[in-house]
């Protein structure tokens, strides 16, 4: 029997990649501006140039994902989990290493772009492999529980560069007004201060697959319709979702300016406005949506939690566009609450459900592989909205973007419903069992562990 300790320990270590993850894709919303005060003319980079380097850590992403899925169910997750690290190091540090002097605004662009790619390579690895291991270890609490414990430290990343970015705002506000090149160090020392820590089990199983094996099981599990169907809902949902999550939180410093809240009469009073206003909806939407999300799908069920708050945040959407017309002369504080609870519903549904429920429903053989395909999906979505938000949104302008990314939760929603519930119909139907049947309705599970009075059956 593990140990709570050593549950507690899992839980916080095999956090640490999502705390990456969410720190590094915040980041560079606040660094792209101050990029275009140091390297571009008239103070601001162009829309493709941003787009670019917002998306290079996607794509890394998507890599990483797909690559280390496989190799998790090839090679084992402890084998390979935690070396994944080297990348995360390798590429944010050469992204904080970009060379002083003598760099025209496109290498800067480039440099950054691509490094951040294989920053990502590194954070994308940990999706598949903390997912599974997190799924197959003993539970802290319920199995859910613990998946979600884990992955929410996706929002202390978020809410942890924000503080970061204002911090060192304030530290060197006295420099900056004297010389704007002194920003430099605040972007450095940024995205410098990663703490990132490795978590390294050693593969106990003895046992050893092939490339060749793993591809015939994927190939004879996802040969039948209802498999296939099933990994098409999970990637499909969490691509969708992260067109809408990605576009509004890649993009949190160009929302804030349009409501109204980040500007300012020097560039330094505008990047301090736009650090505290996304510290207010973080604390306020995005960092408590994680923790009470934790606690739902042991209670509602993860298909209720993923489709109902869609429905939600694609009706609050269309209220957002509604309300962000000049027409309606919407006061700023009106728009930051519903910024702020549009981000808590996301957060609370789709943000924990999508990595939940491909960890649940594939068995073991293939669970890395199809989580790695599914969070693929996702960040495919997420490199789309990099790609087009700030070309969609000067030309259809923030309301109609509002629009849109309605349609797509609304989308979300209906792809939901091809997905079964994973636990609380499994339990209702199994009280209405035999026994025999009860062993043919749980292939899909690689644990679970049902109570009916005295009685316990490990599955």
């Amino acid at each position: 029997m593990t140990s709570l300790g050593a549950r507690s320990r899992f839980v916080v270590t095999a956090g640490v990649g999502f705390f990456a993850d969410g720190y590094l894709n915040l980041t560079i919303g606040p660094v792209v501006p101050i990029l275009g005060y140091l390297y571009f003319q008239d103070g601001k980079v162009p829309t493709v140039d941003s787009d670019i380097m917002k998306s290079g850590l996607s794509l890394g992403t998507v890599v990483g994902q797909l690559l280390f899925g496989v190799l998790s169910d090839v090679w084992g997750r402890h084998t390979i989990y935690g070396k994944e690290l080297l990348l995360t190091i390798f590429g944010t540090l050469m992204v904080v290493l970009l060379p002083w002097n003598r760099m025209s605004a496109q290498s800067v662009t480039a440099w950054i772009s691509i490094f951040r790619v294989i920053t990502g390579v590194g954070i994308g690895a940990d999706y598949p492999l903390s997912s599974s291991l997190s799924a197959e270890k003993s539970p802290f609490g319920s199995r859910a529980i613990q998946m979600l414990t884990v992955f929410s430290n996706i929002g202390l990343g978020n809410i942890a560069a924000s503080i970061v970015f204002l911090i060192l705002l304030k530290a060197f506000e006295g420099s900056i007004a004297d010389n704007m090149s002194h920003l430099e160090w605040v972007w450095r020392l940024l995205l410098g201060t990663l703490p990132y820590k490795q978590y390294v089990c050693d593969d106990t199983t003895g046992q050893k697959r092939t490339f060749k094996k793993q591809w015939e099981d994927f190939c004879e599990y996802f040969s039948h319709w209802k498999h296939a169907k099933l990994l098409f809902a999970t990637a499909a949902s969490w691509f969708l979702f992260d067109i809408a999550y990605y576009g509004i939180n890649l993009n949190q410093s160009i929302i804030l300016a349009r409501i109204g809240y980040a500007h300012g009469a020097t560039p330094w009073k505008t990047l301090y406005n736009t650090a505290v206003g996304n510290i207010i909806i973080q604390a306020a939407g995005y960092l408590p949506g994680f923790y009470v999300g934790i606690f739902l799908p042991d209670r509602i069920g993860r298909v209720r939690q993923q489709f109902w708050t869609s429905i939600m945040v694609s009706i609050l959407y269309a209220i957002w566009a509604g309300i962000s017309t000049q027409s309606a002369h919407t006061p700023t504080a009106g728009l930051m609450v519903i910024f702020a609870l549009s981000q808590f519903l996301l957060t609370v549904g789709p943000n924990c459900t999508t990595f939940l429920i491909p960890a649940e429903v594939f068995p073991t053989r293939v669970r890395g592989t199809a989580h790695g395909i599914s969070a693929a999906s996702g960040k495919c979505g997420a490199i789309i909205t990099a790609f087009a938000f700030g070309s969609v949104e000067d030309a259809i302008g923030l309301e109609g973007v509002l629009g849109l990314f309605s349609g797509i939760m609304l989308l979300t929603a209906l792809v939901t419903l091809l997905i079964p519930e994973t636990i609380i119909t499994l339990l209702r139907a199994l009280k209405k069992m035999s026994f025999i049947e009860q062993a043919k309705l749980l292939p899909s599970f690689h644990t679970l562990t049902l109570r009916q009075g005295t009685g316990s059956y490990m599955w």
